[in-house]
């Protein structure tokens, strides 16, 4: 039994593993890239864009119609109908042998019909639009659209980017304040059984033994609210990933590496004075590209349209309808010119041109203030990533510092020239400045992203 349950556990345990994935940077940003349902979401509007084309398309290509109308009068059409015949033929054909002299009276009404009950059409038409100037405009508005469309899919893009990098950034900073309150617990637990012996061997005080367990209760807490925060944090990646939430993530790559990759980076703002590189600017460029076409596309509504058809047809009219020996087939066929010539349409397309410049208007006023802003959000990413840069060397020096500090007056507590008071006061300078140190390397791979966002370089 124990081998089958050893067995067991070893299985488990693989299975458990084997359902973790691990993960660097980059590779979160490439799962995201393939299965963020904001993505996926703009990959639809993308294909939408394209049907959108072919449908336009199809407007302009020749179309074929077969058509077949029955129709069965159960009460025929007919129309009143003097007798005009009669008189004629009387006044003709009067003579006394033949027909006898008497006095016609008024002409009688009898029904007409040129219908017969049963009235069976069938033929086929091609039509072909011939000119029209709005088609023209709003095909090449159509593939605009895809290219708004897909300048829009680039934003998400960069965004997802952006939100990819400072949730993995979050998690793994969560991970290294768990490494060093982990370092820092191990160490705390070693420092309160040497207390504790002393204080057996009578050269230390129960305050001491209460000071330094109270310190190590603390930091209990705290670890158990670290975990906490970097399942949370872990799960703020796995939403932007569109990973399983109930799989586990392994972060790989390492805070070290991150931050010595980013120091080797050597970033000239002179490079990026302008937005060229930004996808919003993108779709605003696009976004005044399909003003243009739009407002030319109305104004090609005054133009005349043409149209081209031709059709055949065959109507059979009978009153019995399986009698062939009535009236067959009767063929038709026609062949014209549509010609559809614009005079005055109530102003409709004169009030459409206003609106379409208003909005261009509109759009240059927001392309002139995206300028500007980007402007701004350069250069305050560039002294914000500068400070950062600052401020992650004065937290290190303070940090070893603090280290120092603690390590000596541990050893002179351990020598009975220091006091308990000391060591908690040299403990919690420590924390404080390796919390802040961390928070740092946090501060300055976020700014250096924003950075990056700003300069369109993400």
């Amino acid at each position: 039994m124990p081998k089958y349950l050893l067995s067991l556990l070893l299985t488990l345990r693989i299975m458990a593993l084997s359902s973790q994935q691990s993960f660097t940077l980059e590779q979160s940003i490439g799962y995201a890239l393939q299965n963020n349902l904001e993505l996926k979401s703009k990959a639809v509007a993308e294909r939408d864009a394209n049907a959108q084309i072919r449908e336009f398309k199809a407007i302009g290509i020749p179309k074929v119609n077969a058509f077949v109308n029955y129709q069965y009068f159960m009460a025929v059409p007919a129309q009143p109908v003097q007798d005009f015949i009669s008189p004629s033929i009387y006044n003709v054909l009067f003579d006394e042998n033949v027909i006898p002299r008497r006095e016609l009276g008024p002409p009688e009404t009898f029904k007409f019909t040129l219908f017969q009950p049963h009235q069976l059409v069938g033929g086929i038409e091609a039509s072909s639009m011939i000119f029209d100037g709005a088609y023209l405009y709003g095909e090449k508005a159509s593939k605009l659209y895809r290219e708004l469309v897909a300048a829009e899919k680039a934003v998400t893009e960069r965004d997802v980017r952006v939100n990819i990098t400072k949730a993995y950034l979050a998690a793994l900073i969560a991970q290294e304040n768990m490494t060093m309150l982990q370092k820092n617990q191990d160490n705390l637990k070693n420092a309160l059984r040497e207390v504790k012996a002393m204080y057996e061997n009578g050269f230390a005080e129960k305050l001491d033994v209460d000071r330094m367990q109270l310190s190590s209760d603390n930091l209990d807490i705290e670890v158990i609210k670290m975990q906490q925060l970097i399942t949370m944090s872990k799960n703020i990646l796995k939403f932007h990933m569109n990973f399983p939430m109930t799989e586990n993530i392994i972060l790989s790559d390492k805070i070290d590496i991150l931050t010595s990759t980013l120091n080797a980076v050597n970033d000239d703002i002179s490079e990026n004075t302008g937005v060229a590189g930004r996808p919003e600017y993108r779709v605003i460029e696009k976004g005044q590209d399909l003003n243009e076409i739009d407002l030319k596309r109305i104004k090609a509504g005054y133009l005349p349209t043409a149209r081209a058809f031709v059709n055949a047809q065959a109507s059979l009219f009978r009153r019995n309808l399986f009698n062939n020996d009535e009236t067959g087939w009767i063929p038709q066929s026609a062949v014209g010119l549509a010609l559809n010539i614009p005079i005055y349409d109530g102003g409709d397309k004169n009030a459409k041109i206003q609106r379409i410049r208003l909005n261009m208007e509109k759009v240059a006023i927001e392309k002139e203030q995206f300028e500007k802003s980007v402007e701004m959000e350069i250069s305050n990413a560039t002294l914000t990533l500068s400070n950062a840069r600052s401020f992650v060397s004065a937290r290190e020096n303070a940090l070893n510092i603090s280290q120092s500090i603690y390590d000596k007056t541990l050893i002179k507590f351990r020598e009975g020239v220091g006091s308990s008071v000391e060591v908690n006061q040299a403990e919690s300078a420590l924390y404080q400045a390796q919390s802040m140190y961390v928070n740092a390397i946090y501060d300055m791979l976020s700014a250096y992203t924003d950075y990056l966002k700003a300069t369109g370089k993400i």
